[in-house]
């Protein structure tokens, strides 16, 4: 398990590379930086104070040695902050806090893993497929149209296509409907023995995330659900990112940044 204490860095943007809908952003670190798949840093890069906050961007690569190191993200352009990092060029530098937040669990042996990501989740997904080379996983990835999926070279095991089913709604590229349609699809043809062993990972519109737990939970099938609230702090003091989860006698407010992003889907009031 890596170490999970967040530390404030800066880094130097060595290329920020807009591949569709998508920017690649690829920055030099001081140290490599463990992180689990699911977990998120705090970036900006930017004079000034407007925006006034760093923006939550999902950690999609991180790689090097105590002295130096690579982090990757990937996002769309949402806002003003992240139009502005997606404006930055090589030797810009950003302020990064990472690795902040709660990751997927993804260290029980023997299971089948199903991975969805939907629209930028799959900077979330990407990585737990790493994480998971040489585990049973399929990848589902959905978007509204083909022009909305990422390149292929950036999909992990693009070279074994049997393990990826893209999705489109508008049925131009891959299955002909949303990725909980697929999945439905899927179930119905798998065995027993293997829903048994079946966990499926997932971060997306919180539509999506709804619809796959009302699918997977009356299955018994285990679901983690990274959600993707609004975030302003990303340590948990301003309570601005709360989402309702169950608890004994009601329901309880926690923090995305902090208790999540990473939730067991049966405990999220949806």
């Amino acid at each position: 398990m890596p170490h999970r204490m967040p530390r404030i860095m800066t880094g130097k943007i060595l290329r920020n590379e807009k591949r569709g809908v998508f920017y690649r952003t690829e920055v030099s670190v001081p140290e490599r930086v463990p992180f689990m798949p699911g977990q998120f840093a705090m970036v900006s890069g930017w004079n000034g104070n407007d925006p006034l906050l760093p923006r939550p961007l999902g950690i999609f690569r991180s790689e090097g040695d105590l002295t130096a190191g690579i982090i990757e993200f990937v996002y769309k352009v949402v806002g003003r902050g992240t139009a502005l990092l997606s404006g930055l060029r090589q030797d810009d530098l950003l302020s990064i806090t990472l690795p902040l937040g709660n990751g997927f669990s993804l260290d029980d042996a023997g299971r089948i893993w199903w991975l969805v990501g939907g629209g930028v989740g799959l900077s979330t997904v990407f990585p737990a497929a790493t994480y998971l080379a040489g585990e049973d996983f399929h990848m589902f990835l959905g978007a509204r149209s083909h022009d909305q999926h990422p390149p292929r070279e950036w999909i992990p095991g693009w070279d074994t296509p049997e393990r990826i089913t893209l999705c489109t709604d508008d049925g131009m590229l891959g299955y002909n409907g949303t990725v909980g349609a697929a999945i439905r699809e899927r179930l119905e043809v798998l065995s027993s023995s293997d829903k048994e062993r079946l966990t499926i990972l997932a971060c997306g519109p919180k539509g999506m995330l709804k619809d796959l737990a009302e699918t997977a939970l009356p299955l018994g099938i285990p679901m983690q659900a990274s959600l993707e609230n609004h975030m302003a702090c990303g340590f948990g003091v301003c309570w601005g990112c709360a989402t309702e989860i169950r608890a004994s006698g009601g329901a309880e407010y926690l923090r995305v940044c902090k208790e999540g992003p990473v939730f067991n889907a049966g405990e999220v009031l949806w």
